[in-house]
């Protein structure tokens, strides 16, 4: 190729060479107009004599340069230079994970379960964000996933927890094949992260990102891909025949997540991104914030990203592989996934990420939301609950009225986290219109002595968290109400219609982009989020908080409970259902709730 360096294309001077690959050469350049850093990706395709190709070119590089997504790195531009596509992208300083695997596998360590958790996230949600706008990565693998964060002074480096996990190269494989695709039986990819049907050639959807995300998971925890060989053709061949070998020394649970996303049908895998990463969570020990889950038998507690060469800012992401041929068009998923580091999860519809990721890093919560700081109450000790009211019901404020009906709830094709639909004949019942905040928690907590919840205290008016089922209970039987049963909390989130929706703005995952500006690191004020409100007029059933329910409608081992809705940063369609051991504590720190009652004043 010519050589680019002190050439100007466009707004853009050339100065130097980051990285050369098979399909690719990466730059470091300047924007002189705004005179920042950008990164430039000039690809060896050649399409100049094709001006029908480039058009389609320039379209694919539109959709991905439309793409607003935290876990998503920006393209700027995109043109030709010469007869070679380039893309100019944000320049983000930080390595790969491809480098920083590499560095930890050189010192003989590995990611905790908690930081696998955390880098997992942003990528899950930034490829169910482009799935919905039917773009497919097809290149999925560590070196396509940046580590970004702000410097850190300490002489260690950033912790994991403060890096961002964002994606490159959407639609490059797209773009880079696209001057082939009339070659049939081609492949296009890293053979190691291929799914088995870009590994035969077939043509592929928005699962086969799901498989390679698979690979890097299993790649996070064991410290190599599942599938390596002499030569491509070896590699291929058992990505296409082999089962990946089990992962030493992790839980059943952990292994079973990795099994089923490197499923050989793409039926059989998770049907999104955040689906995986949310099985992810619940397969490990305690809730996805870095350095508090445990780390896998046998690993140490990896120090924080130190070496210098990766935080240089050199970046290590071109494509090295095979021939960029035969890329199948993109196939928009049978139902819209979106995200913000955050999952949706439907039967029959599959779990969407909502977000910036998400499916974003975590960093460590406080034990406190920003608010008041008080001390909290003294414990009751004779766990006597206080006597409110006259006895009879209590009052309609702040309460909303749910008619009687017959409600659909469930889901079609029920799965680990979603049971069969069904119809359930409710009673007049009324819920309330907001979560309990932790004003009105502090009241209780004063009139009854009882023990504070595990996060306290907290903004006033944002939702009480950290509370447990019996907590929540007994807040509720104070005020002569109850937690709404499962089926009541589910029919005053959907509606009574037949078939009814299955977030409580409608059925679009992304409520026309509303969702990606929820917060994503805390909760929020009640009642704050004006779309996030249900047909019948309930507010923030989904994503502040996950919500205690009582009886629950469909089967349950014994003392254990259901939780429902998500929470900030990982939100749940309405007919997603947890169900909670009773020693299970891995949710506690993110778990609210509302009352309920028969009947009002």
């Amino acid at each position: 190729m010519p050589e680019w360096i002190g050439k100007i294309i466009g707004k853009v001077r050339i100065d130097q060479l980051l990285a050369h690959g098979g399909m690719a050469e990466v730059y470091l350049g300047t924007h002189l107009t705004l005179d920042r850093p950008v990164a430039i990706k000039v690809l060896h395709s050649y399409v100049e004599d094709d001006p029908d190709l480039r058009e389609r070119l320039q379209r694919e590089a539109r959709v991905v340069a439309g793409f607003r997504h935290p876990n998503i790195v920006q393209v700027y531009d995109f043109d030709t230079i010469e007869g070679h596509p380039y893309i100019v992208m944000e320049y983000l300083k930080g390595p790969t994970l491809a480098v920083y695997l590499r560095s930890l596998n050189a010192r003989g360590q590995r990611l905790t379960f908690g930081q696998v958790a955390s880098l997992l996230h942003g990528p899950a949600a930034a490829l169910d964000y482009a799935h919905g706008s039917g773009v497919i990565h097809r290149d999925v693998k560590p070196g396509n996933i940046m580590l970004h964060g702000e410097p850190d002074e300490s002489p260690n480096g950033p912790r994991i927890a403060d890096l961002d996990s964002v994606v490159t190269d959407f639609g490059l494989l797209r773009v880079a094949g696209a001057s082939h695709q009339t070659s049939v039986g081609t492949i296009a990819g890293t053979p190691n992260y291929m799914s088995p049907e870009q590994a035969s050639g077939t043509p592929v959807d928005y699962r086969t990102d799901i498989y390679s995300l698979g690979v890097v998971l299993y790649e996070m925890l064991a410290g190599r891909a599942p599938f390596d060989g002499d030569s491509t053709l070896t590699v291929i061949y058992k990505q296409i025949n082999e089962t990946p070998p089990p992962i030493s020394g992790v839980t059943a649970a952990v292994q079973a997540v990795i099994d089923r996303a490197l499923l050989k049908n793409p039926d059989d895998r998770y049907q999104s991104c955040a689906e995986m990463a949310a099985a992810f969570e619940a397969a490990i020990a305690v809730p996805t914030l870095a350095g508090e889950t445990a780390q896998a038998p046998g690993s140490e507690t990896i120090a924080p990203v130190a070496d210098p060469e990766l935080i240089s800012g050199t970046p290590s992401n071109a494509t090295i592989g095979m021939s960029q041929t035969g890329a199948a068009p993109a196939t928009r998923p049978p139902r819209r996934r979106i995200g913000r580091a955050v999952s949706f999860a439907a039967a029959g519809i599959s779990m969407a990420a909502l977000v910036a990721g998400a499916f974003l890093i975590l960093p460590k919560l406080n034990s406190s939301a920003s608010g008041t700081s008080e001390t909290p109450p003294p414990t009751n000790t004779s766990g006597a609950l206080p006597v409110t009211g006259d006895g009879g019901a209590p009052s309609s404020a702040g309460m909303t009225r749910i008619p009687a009906g017959t409600y659909q709830v469930g889901v079609n094709a029920p799965d680990d986290f979603h049971a069969a639909q069904q119809a359930v004949s409710l009673a007049e019942f009324w819920i309330d219109s907001n979560l309990v905040t932790n004003d009105e928690y502090k009241s209780f907590l004063q009139a009854s002595g009882s023990q504070a919840p595990q996060v306290w205290p907290g903004n006033p008016k944002h939702p009480v968290r950290g509370v447990t089922w019996d907590q929540a209970n007994a807040y509720c039987a104070s005020l002569k109400k109850r937690l709404p049963t499962e089926a009541e909390w589910e029919a005053s989130g959907r509606g009574p219609a037949e078939g009814p929706q299955l977030f409580p703005w409608g059925n679009d995952p992304t409520a026309a982009g509303s969702v990606l500006q929820m917060p994503d690191l805390d909760t929020y004020e009640v009642g704050s989020l004006a779309f996030n409100k249900s047909p019948l007029g309930v507010y923030d059933l989904v994503g502040d908080v996950w919500q205690w329910v009582g009886e629950a409608y469909a089967s349950v081992q014994g003392g254990y409970k259901v939780l429902r809705g998500g929470r900030f940063g990982l939100p749940q369609d309405l007919a997603y259902r947890i169900t909670v051991a009773p020693d299970d504590n891995r949710y506690v720190k993110f778990t609210g709730f509302r009352c309920a009652a028969d009947h009002t004043k």
